[in-house]
Protein backbone atom coordinates (compact mmCIF):
# COMPACT_ATOMS: atom_id res chain seq x y z
CA UNK A 1 0.00 0.00 0.00
CA UNK A 2 1.30 3.26 -0.72
CA UNK A 3 1.64 6.17 1.82
CA UNK A 4 0.14 10.10 0.81
CA UNK A 5 3.84 11.06 0.34
CA UNK A 6 4.53 8.10 -2.49
CA UNK A 7 1.24 9.07 -4.09
CA UNK A 8 1.49 12.74 -4.02
CA UNK A 9 5.51 11.93 -5.75
CA UNK A 10 3.28 10.10 -8.38
CA UNK A 11 0.94 12.83 -9.06
CA UNK A 12 4.21 15.17 -9.30
CA UNK A 13 5.34 13.22 -11.27
CA UNK A 14 2.61 13.36 -13.67
CA UNK A 15 2.17 9.20 -13.34
CA UNK A 16 -0.87 9.38 -11.63
CA UNK A 17 -3.41 12.05 -12.46
CA UNK A 18 -6.81 12.73 -10.77
CA UNK A 19 -8.68 15.61 -12.10
CA UNK A 20 -10.02 17.82 -10.26
CA UNK A 21 -7.17 17.46 -8.48
CA UNK A 22 -6.95 19.12 -4.62
CA UNK A 23 -4.17 18.73 -2.10
CA UNK A 24 -7.01 18.18 0.61
CA UNK A 25 -7.92 15.10 -0.95
CA UNK A 26 -4.85 12.94 -0.33
CA UNK A 27 -4.43 11.00 2.69
CA UNK A 28 -2.18 9.08 5.16
CA UNK A 29 -2.42 6.35 2.65
CA UNK A 30 -4.97 6.58 0.24
CA UNK A 31 -7.38 9.47 -1.68
CA UNK A 32 -10.26 10.60 -1.06
CA UNK A 33 -12.98 10.82 -3.83
CA UNK A 34 -15.91 13.11 -4.45
CA UNK A 35 -19.38 12.50 -5.46
CA UNK A 36 -19.48 13.67 -8.83
CA UNK A 37 -22.95 15.13 -10.51
CA UNK A 38 -24.81 11.80 -11.80
CA UNK A 39 -26.70 9.26 -10.28
CA UNK A 40 -28.22 6.52 -11.51
CA UNK A 41 -31.18 4.93 -9.09
CA UNK A 42 -31.32 1.25 -9.42
CA UNK A 43 -35.54 0.47 -10.48
CA UNK A 44 -37.32 -2.84 -9.04
CA UNK A 45 -37.88 -4.32 -12.43
CA UNK A 46 -38.90 -8.04 -11.83
CA UNK A 47 -37.92 -8.93 -15.57
CA UNK A 48 -34.16 -11.12 -15.03
CA UNK A 49 -31.46 -9.56 -17.14
CA UNK A 50 -28.74 -11.61 -18.78
CA UNK A 51 -25.44 -10.27 -18.21
CA UNK A 52 -23.80 -11.70 -21.33
CA UNK A 53 -26.51 -10.16 -23.64
CA UNK A 54 -26.87 -6.26 -22.26
CA UNK A 55 -27.24 -4.97 -25.65
CA UNK A 56 -30.71 -6.62 -26.08
CA UNK A 57 -32.30 -5.01 -22.98
CA UNK A 58 -33.49 -1.12 -22.73
CA UNK A 59 -31.59 -0.40 -19.70
CA UNK A 60 -33.78 2.56 -19.08
CA UNK A 61 -36.24 0.18 -17.58
CA UNK A 62 -33.59 -0.74 -15.11
CA UNK A 63 -32.22 2.95 -14.21
CA UNK A 64 -33.31 6.03 -13.96
CA UNK A 65 -30.36 8.62 -14.84
CA UNK A 66 -30.13 12.02 -13.29
CA UNK A 67 -27.92 15.03 -12.74
CA UNK A 68 -27.38 15.53 -8.95
CA UNK A 69 -28.35 19.03 -8.09
CA UNK A 70 -26.94 21.02 -4.88
CA UNK A 71 -30.17 19.54 -2.73
CA UNK A 72 -28.27 15.86 -3.61
CA UNK A 73 -29.94 12.90 -3.55
CA UNK A 74 -32.18 11.12 -0.37
CA UNK A 75 -30.85 7.27 -0.52
CA UNK A 76 -34.38 6.29 0.91
CA UNK A 77 -33.56 2.43 3.28
CA UNK A 78 -31.84 -0.02 1.52
CA UNK A 79 -32.04 1.84 -2.11
CA UNK A 80 -29.23 0.86 -4.37
CA UNK A 81 -27.64 3.76 -6.55
CA UNK A 82 -24.91 4.01 -9.26
CA UNK A 83 -23.13 7.52 -8.98
CA UNK A 84 -19.73 8.91 -10.60
CA UNK A 85 -16.87 10.18 -8.60
CA UNK A 86 -16.04 14.37 -9.26
CA UNK A 87 -12.40 13.21 -10.04
CA UNK A 88 -11.48 11.79 -13.34
CA UNK A 89 -8.27 9.36 -12.48
CA UNK A 90 -5.82 8.26 -14.59
CA UNK A 91 -3.57 5.06 -13.45
CA UNK A 92 -0.14 4.20 -14.03
CA UNK A 93 0.69 0.86 -15.87
CA UNK A 94 2.29 -0.12 -12.23
CA UNK A 95 -0.34 0.80 -10.06
CA UNK A 96 -4.23 -0.41 -8.98
CA UNK A 97 -6.84 1.16 -6.59
CA UNK A 98 -8.83 -1.06 -3.81
CA UNK A 99 -12.29 1.29 -3.06
CA UNK A 100 -13.70 1.69 0.10
CA UNK A 101 -16.77 3.73 1.28
CA UNK A 102 -15.20 6.34 3.94
CA UNK A 103 -15.94 5.66 7.48
CA UNK A 104 -18.58 8.27 8.15
CA UNK A 105 -20.87 6.98 5.50
CA UNK A 106 -20.25 2.96 6.48
CA UNK A 107 -21.74 4.30 10.13
CA UNK A 108 -24.74 5.89 8.71
CA UNK A 109 -24.92 2.37 6.97
CA UNK A 110 -24.38 2.96 3.95
CA UNK A 111 -21.99 0.30 1.85
CA UNK A 112 -20.50 -0.29 -0.98
CA UNK A 113 -19.60 -3.69 -2.85
CA UNK A 114 -15.61 -4.20 -3.62
CA UNK A 115 -14.65 -1.71 -6.25
CA UNK A 116 -11.09 -2.55 -7.94
CA UNK A 117 -9.57 0.36 -10.34
CA UNK A 118 -7.11 -1.61 -12.44
CA UNK A 119 -3.55 -0.57 -13.80
CA UNK A 120 -3.56 1.99 -16.66
CA UNK A 121 -7.52 2.35 -16.34
CA UNK A 122 -8.53 5.95 -16.91
CA UNK A 123 -11.68 8.08 -16.55
CA UNK A 124 -14.44 8.43 -13.62
CA UNK A 125 -15.18 5.77 -11.37
CA UNK A 126 -18.77 4.20 -11.07
CA UNK A 127 -19.44 2.76 -7.67
CA UNK A 128 -22.82 1.27 -6.64
CA UNK A 129 -23.55 2.73 -2.84
CA UNK A 130 -26.33 0.33 -1.11
CA UNK A 131 -28.24 2.23 1.46
CA UNK A 132 -28.73 1.04 4.92
CA UNK A 133 -31.58 1.68 7.60
CA UNK A 134 -32.57 4.84 7.46
CA UNK A 135 -32.96 7.94 4.55
CA UNK A 136 -29.26 9.67 4.21
CA UNK A 137 -28.47 12.39 1.95
CA UNK A 138 -25.64 12.70 -0.86
CA UNK A 139 -24.56 15.45 -1.97
CA UNK A 140 -21.93 16.31 -5.35
CA UNK A 141 -18.55 17.08 -4.13
CA UNK A 142 -18.55 15.54 -0.23
CA UNK A 143 -16.40 13.02 0.15
CA UNK A 144 -17.27 9.65 0.35
CA UNK A 145 -15.00 7.21 -0.64
CA UNK A 146 -11.32 6.05 0.03
CA UNK A 147 -8.89 4.37 -2.18
CA UNK A 148 -5.60 2.99 -1.36
CA UNK A 149 -3.07 2.11 -4.10
CA UNK A 150 -0.67 -0.73 -4.30
CA UNK A 151 2.22 -1.85 -6.87
CA UNK A 152 1.10 -4.45 -8.91
CA UNK A 153 3.95 -7.06 -8.81
CA UNK A 154 5.39 -9.12 -12.13
CA UNK A 155 4.78 -7.79 -15.49
CA UNK A 156 1.19 -5.78 -15.42
CA UNK A 157 -1.29 -5.62 -18.17
CA UNK A 158 -2.80 -2.36 -18.43
CA UNK A 159 -6.41 -1.94 -18.73
CA UNK A 160 -8.04 -2.41 -21.92
CA UNK A 161 -11.55 -3.01 -21.27
CA UNK A 162 -14.94 -1.08 -22.65
CA UNK A 163 -15.30 0.98 -19.32
CA UNK A 164 -12.06 2.66 -20.22
CA UNK A 165 -12.63 6.72 -20.51
CA UNK A 166 -15.93 6.36 -19.17
CA UNK A 167 -17.15 10.12 -18.02
CA UNK A 168 -20.40 10.05 -15.15
CA UNK A 169 -22.58 6.76 -14.44
CA UNK A 170 -21.81 4.19 -17.15
CA UNK A 171 -23.77 1.42 -17.00
CA UNK A 172 -23.43 -2.16 -17.56
CA UNK A 173 -22.06 -2.51 -21.20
Amino acid sequence: MLSGSEIMKLIEQGKLVIEPFSEEIVRENGVDLRIGDEVAILLNNPTPIDPTRISDYDLREYYKVMRLDDEGIVMQPYMKVLVSTLESIEMPGDIAGFIELRSTFARLGLSIPPTIIDAGFRGQITLEIHGGAFPVILRKGVRFAHVVFMRVEGKPKPYSGKYQGQRGVTLPR
